[in-house]
């Protein structure tokens, strides 16, 4: 099974967690993306349930400006809201990622694909 769906930017692991004296929680910048990209995951699950196997996951950034910033940053907003948005149990299933810049667009996106890897 593939899925794909397009995400909006997500915010970096620089702006993913706030913290209260010693407690971390997500940002309320972060909650409100994953929620969105939560729901478009859900959407395009289509109805089928969660992905049970191991998955090489295929991101094609488009960042929303031409700032320079570390790519792999955006990866941990992206691997929660797969499990959030209950496509993967945990995200101890991605045994690949594949993660690839594409040129800006304005407000940014990214495109995802999940591809199950045969055990």
């Amino acid at each position: 099974m593939a899925l794909e769906a397009t995400l909006p930017w997500p915010p970096s692991v620089n702006h993913y967690w706030a913290a209260r004296g010693n407690a971390r929680y997500l940002s309320p910048r972060a909650r409100a993306w994953r929620e969105e990209a939560s729901w478009r995951l859900r959407a395009a699950r289509n109805g089928r349930g969660r992905i049970t196997r191991e998955v090489a996951v295929f991101v094609f950034a488009y960042p929303p400006d031409r700032r320079k910033r570390d790519l792999d940053n955006i990866l941990k907003a992206i691997l929660d809201a797969l499990v959030h948005g209950g496509v993967l149990k945990d995200d101890w299933q991605v045994a690949e990622i594949h993660l690839i810049r594409r040129r800006p667009e304005p407000g940014g996106r990214v495109e995802l694909v999940l591809e199950e890897i045969d055990p």
